[in-house]
């Protein structure tokens, strides 16, 4: 079975480095352009396979993001079968009233901004595809109508504005082929994951325990997302979608 091509942005760890050893798992000829901010701290990366390619990308950094179509030139590559943005920050677990101008504004160019700007640069070549799938990954804090009672603020709001732009990608893209979807991977024990749930506990106590029963390790959380990437078709275009392969409401 020939291998697909995939382009996953923040692969180094967690959810990222996960979903890039189930893929390579479930299929040693898929190659993995896995984007990071430092090569030289990625050798676990590297060694999951020799079709893993490194390829530098800091969020942060328009310059960077501006690089990226010459840097895919570099390495040979013009067609992505698969565009994964998963890649962001969460360090907002305050009230609206406490959080700073600096972590909105923060939050946004990570976690909105650089993703849409991201798949600007790479559309082209996802384009050249016949699979032709742009997965954003998400979060259950990005829900207005299933809103988590828990001080979330840039962090939440950043995630209900990517799944914005996500429905609109999904409804200008529809003709053209694609299935555009976000993903909620669960609550994860990733540094990020780890760290969030424990100013949780603290802020809302009452919502420990029932979120706890939904927590997930990077791996289980990476293989749910592989899984639900694997079985996308058109028809699930513009779907908010969870890791237990349920649809969420916005």
């Amino acid at each position: 079975m020939s291998g697909q091509t995939y382009f996953i942005t923040g692969a180094n760890r967690g959810i990222g480095f996960e979903l890039t050893k189930y893929l390579v798992a479930l299929n040693p000829d898929n190659k993995i352009i896995a984007t990071v901010r430092d090569i030289s701290k990625a050798t676990a990366l590297k060694a999951l396979s020799k079709n893993i390619v490194l390829f530098p990308l800091d969020l942060g950094s328009q310059k960077s993001i501006d690089a990226i179509p010459s840097e895919l030139e570099k390495i040979g590559v013009d067609t992505i079968d698969v565009f994964v943005s998963n890649a962001a920050i969460a360090d907002s677990y305050i009230t609206v009233l406490e959080c700073p101008k600096d972590k909105w504004l923060e939050h946004y160019k990570i976690n909105v901004l650089a993703q849409i700007l991201i798949f600007q640069k790479v559309y082209k070549a996802v384009a050249k595809s016949t699979t032709k799938k742009a997965v954003f990954i998400s979060s259950g804090a990005g829900t207005l109508t299933a809103y988590i009672p828990t001080p979330m603020s840039a962090y939440g709001q950043s995630k209900a504005a990517l799944n914005f732009s996500v429905i609109e990608l999904s409804t200008e893209l529809k003709s053209e082929g694609f299935t555009v979807v976000s993903i909620a991977p669960g609550i994860v024990s990733t540094d990020m994951g780890s760290h969030g749930f424990g100013i949780i506990k603290v802020n809302s106590p009452h919502l420990v325990e029932s979120l706890s029963t939904l927590s997930l390790t990077p791996e289980q959380s990476g293989t749910a997302v592989g899984e639900i990437i694997e079985s996308l078709t058109e028809e699930d275009n513009g779907k908010f979608i969870n890791f237990d392969k349920n649809e969420n409401p916005y």
